[in-house]
């Protein structure tokens, strides 16, 4: 019941935060402009760390006065959160150079280590039950690590309740570590943080009749989380004073997603001979979208995929598998994840075949194919077609007959008019659903969505170095088809029926 109550009163103070924060940031003009590299086509407020960081100030206020064991270094961590909100809300606005966003990071990090007291002094029972201590590296290692995980979660905010998602994640299972070995202080802290990051997806998910975020959370919002779980996952998993809730290695798994993606895109970036730090759509979630995922569908699978690699990470812990096994697996994890995005043309079609298996609808569908269509029953096709769909949707329906197929049977295509993607898809599943039910019984017709096809990643498109690369052959075939049916019909009005 406690623990509830906590989380409830960091998502309160946040969500209360964020919804007068957008009236304000629209009132002002503080707003994220589409274009660029940006997905987004609406402005949208950037102040999602709003909410974060009110969630961050209850939470320190209510370690200070029931936690006094905690000591200053609660107001070290929340100094260094209103640092990197600051800095991240003038990235926001004003593009700052990256080296102004990592010398200030750095000096976030120094002040941790010097004044809160948190470092990776160790990495843990590596070499045959001995601690592996850094000695003078345990400085230069932790602020490698914090400058990291402030930049990989900011590199990872991508699309919609992504980073959110994420972090609540790797929160919750943090506070479950914490609350096993005993720390009441971080368990409260932690559960805070973590509804204060609930409060701000209740703007940022697209959900129910919500189809694009209210807000998003910003590099202020971002830069300050990536702060937090380097001081957690620091000081969690050293011995110092108090038991070490999590092991080294451990952290890696907590942290598995963000972490991974950022080092295999990095990687690819300079085996491909362009900067690190280069922008480029060939993130995990890039190539989700790319697939036919929705947005909420992505985070959805990345957020399970999280939850997957921090429980792995947890349980090996605690059923004591040796912590050089557990970083050996890691690795073999991140090899296999570098080696599938310095491919994307190979992971693309593979996500594609697994969303169809799983029957969902792609995102890139603007309408319904349907194979094996009896030619003389193209007129009552049509009639269904007015009598189910029309008063929905606008639409427009071709048959055609390929050329070399003597046969009596032909093929439609079931095209939606509208500009609106999400209404698309939904009409989209309820067309095929209907379709399969009306004629899907008849011999030899097969009723599937139709994509619209894009040369990004195809790969029967474009030259490939190697022959196992090439397609032989499109799927989709490119000979000639005769157009030999065509309706037009708008929702609500009388349809257009021509023969072509």
């Amino acid at each position: 019941m406690l623990s509830m109550s906590l989380f409830l009163l960091g998502l309160i103070v946040s969500a209360v935060a964020v919804y007068y924060s957008i009236q304000a940031s629209h009132r002002f003009g503080v707003v994220d402009q589409p274009g660029g590299h940006k997905a987004h086509d609406t402005v949208t407020p950037f102040v999602g760390g709003v909410g974060i960081l009110a969630a961050m100030l209850t939470g320190g206020y209510v370690v200070s006065q029931y936690f006094p064991s905690f000591g200053d270094r609660i107001y070290v961590l929340l100094g260094g959160v209103l640092v990197l909100f600051i800095t991240g809300f003038a990235d926001d606005i004003l593009q700052l150079n990256y080296k102004i966003r990592f010398g200030i990071q750095a000096a976030v990090g120094l002040a941790m280590v010097f004044l809160g007291g948190v470092e990776i002094s160790d990495l843990g029972q590596l070499l045959s039950g001995d601690l592996l201590s850094l000695g003078y590296l345990a400085v230069p290692i932790t602020l490698l690590a914090t400058i990291g995980a402030i930049n990989a979660l900011n590199m990872i905010d991508g699309i919609d309740g992504l980073s959110g998602s994420l972090s609540i994640v790797s929160l919750l299972l943090i506070a479950l570590a914490v609350y096993i070995s005993g720390d009441p202080a971080y368990f409260s802290l932690i559960l805070i943080i973590a509804g204060g990051v609930a409060g701000f997806l209740c703007f940022n998910l697209r959900y129910l009749g919500w189809r694009r975020a209210r807000c998003f959370m910003g590099d202020n919002g971002s830069m300050q989380l990536g702060f937090v779980f380097a001081w957690l996952l620091s000081d969690l998993s050293q011995s110092n004073e108090s038991v070490r809730a999590i092991t080294p290695i451990t952290t890696l798994w907590l942290f598995a997603v963000p972490l991974i993606d950022t080092l295999c895109v990095m990687l690819r970036r300079m085996w491909m001979g362009r900067s690190p730090f280069h922008a480029d759509r060939n993130h995990l979630h890039h190539l989700f979208l790319r697939a036919g995922f929705r947005v909420q569908d992505a985070v959805l699978v990345l957020a399970l995929v999280q939850f997957c690699f921090g429980a792995i990470g947890l349980l090996g812990m605690y059923a004591g598998v040796d912590e050089l096994v557990m970083l050996a697996a890691f690795l073999v994890v991140f090899a296999v994840c570098f080696f599938i995005v310095l491919r994307p043309w190979r992971l693309v079609p593979l996500l594609r075949r697994i969303h169809r298996s799983l029957g969902m609808t792609s995102v890139h569908a603007v309408g319904v194919h349907v194979a094996g269509l009896p030619e003389h029953k193209l007129g009552s096709f049509a009639d269904m077609l007015n009598r189910c769909i029309g008063p929905h949707v606008d639409f427009r329906f071709r048959a055609y007959h390929t050329e070399g197929n003597a046969g009596p049977a032909c093929y439609g295509v079931i095209q939606l008019l509208g500009d609106d993607q999400d209404l698309t898809q939904a009409h989209i599943s309820r067309i095929i659903a209907v379709l399969r039910r009306e004629v899907g019984r008849e011999p030899g017709v097969k009723v599937r969505q139709f994509v619209d096809r894009k040369e990004t990643h195809d790969r029967r498109v474009g030259e490939k170095y190697r022959r196992s690369e090439r397609r032989a052959g499109d799927r989709r075939s490119t000979g000639n088809a005769a157009l030999i049916y065509r309706l037009d019909s708008a929702a609500g009005e009388p349809s257009v029926v021509a023969h072509g």
